[in-house]
């Protein structure tokens, strides 16, 4: 891999506002064709579709009309990536550019819960209702506080590790227990009673469990169960064939995707780094999946489904490829990576803005919008990753 970043810090700086795949359909029209989707199904296709096809084809047009904004998630990253690059050259800036994130974290936690937490800072229109638009997530909450610790590790400033530690308040006291027995533990996504159990989501509960038992002192062994009943309840619900679905249940409406997948096992790879429980045979499995059902031999690239939910016209999204890259480089398959990040470069890599595009149809058109949650940021996290565990800093 090369360095195809000349000004790293631009993607790191002050203002991180971008524009997001998700931001007609966080409008109030938006919401409301979402809504109408879930309700009634594919006989809203031809309402819903035309509005669809806009944002896939005209995407600048849609975002006249629709300011760019902050999300918590951009800014977890943006700190992990600098801490990453400062580790690896020991320039200051980067410690500057953390500095700059990580307080904006701290500043914007949503208000109103047990300890710190962090959701998605936009209305959310799902299967099952509706979420305001601070509503803290058990997918965006681990990032923030991998982030708080890691600047609390680099820079010994204790102030960060509270706050990060107080996110155990929010796990224990605000998430429902949707499974709660001797041997499993599930939660819910967020702070209301879920009428599914989102596997994905449980993987992240399991790691930041894991994560908190290592640094709260006389509260190992209490979260280190609960972290191993909630692997329990994953490895439970995997398939025979080593995947996972979105759902863990058989109703209508689950999906096998990519990027999910890969969220799984990068959760429980780190939740055995941090508990030395032995999952080899579940990680060997899901990788072997995801290797053999994913990829698409002609583009080098994960295919975004293996089993839908709703129609599509995408066939890759950048989102999959970052979450596999990292995935690979967890799991020290260089080769596989070094392969995949040349597809990456070949397909989605857009010189001009020196980012990455969004999204590859069926016909095999970019959408060259560069979307930083979506996912410039984790695939540039990815990458700092590789340039850290290879020593690379020439360029940076």
């Amino acid at each position: 891999m090369n360095v195809e970043f000349s000004h790293i810090e631009r993607l790191l700086g002050s203002d991180l506002r971008t524009h997001d795949p998700y931001d007609l359909w966080r409008t109030g029209f938006g919401l409301w064709l979402k809504k109408l989707y879930y309700g009634k199904g594919k006989i809203t296709i031809p309402i819903v579709g035309p509005f669809y096809l806009l944002d896939m084809y005209a995407p600048r047009l849609i975002r006249l009309f629709i300011k760019p904004q902050e999300y918590p998630a951009v800014r977890a990253f943006a700190v992990l990536i600098a801490l990453n690059y400062f580790q690896l050259t020991s320039q200051k800036k980067f410690v500057d550019l953390a500095t700059e994130s990580v307080d904006w974290l701290v500043a914007n936690q949503s208000k109103g819960y047990s300890g710190a937490c962090w959701g998605f800072d936009m209305p959310w229109m799902t299967k099952t209702g509706c979420f305001p638009p601070l509503t803290p997530f058990i997918t965006t909450t681990p990032y923030c506080v991998e982030a708080l610790v890691k600047f609390s590790d680099v820079t010994k400033n204790e102030k960060y590790l509270e706050i990060a530690l107080s996110s155990l308040h929010f796990l224990d006291n605000d998430l429902h227990k949707l499974v709660d027995n001797a041997q499993m533990l599930a939660v819910s996504y967020g702070p209301s009673r879920d009428k599914r159990i989102v596997i994905n989501g449980n993987a992240y509960a399991m790691m930041l469990y894991s994560l908190l038992a290592n640094r709260i002192a006389g509260l190992n062994n209490i979260l280190q169960d609960k972290a191993h009943r909630i692997c329990n309840f994953i490895e439970s619900n995997q398939n025979d064939d080593g995947s996972w679905p979105y759902y863990a249940d058989k109703a209508n409406g689950n999906f096998i995707d990519c990027y999910h997948s890969c969220y799984i096992l990068k959760n429980i790879i780190k939740y055995s780094e941090n508990t030395g429980k032995d999952t080899t045979t579940t990680i060997n499995r899901g990788i072997e999946y995801i290797l053999t059902n994913f990829y698409d031999q002609k583009y080098g690239l994960a295919r975004k489904f293996t089993v839908k939910a709703n129609p599509t016209l995408a066939k890759f999204d950048i989102y999959d490829q970052a979450e596999l890259l990292n995935l690979l480089l967890l799991t020290g398959q260089r080769s596989e990576a070094e392969k995949l990040y040349k597809a990456i470069h070949e397909h989605f890599y857009v010189p001009s803005k020196e980012s990455y595009g969004y999204q590859i149809d069926i016909l095999g058109k970019l959408n060259k919008m560069s979307y930083l949650r979506w996912a410039v940021m984790p695939m540039l996290y990815a990458q700092s990753e590789y340039y850290k565990s290879s020593g690379i800093k020439d360029g940076i």
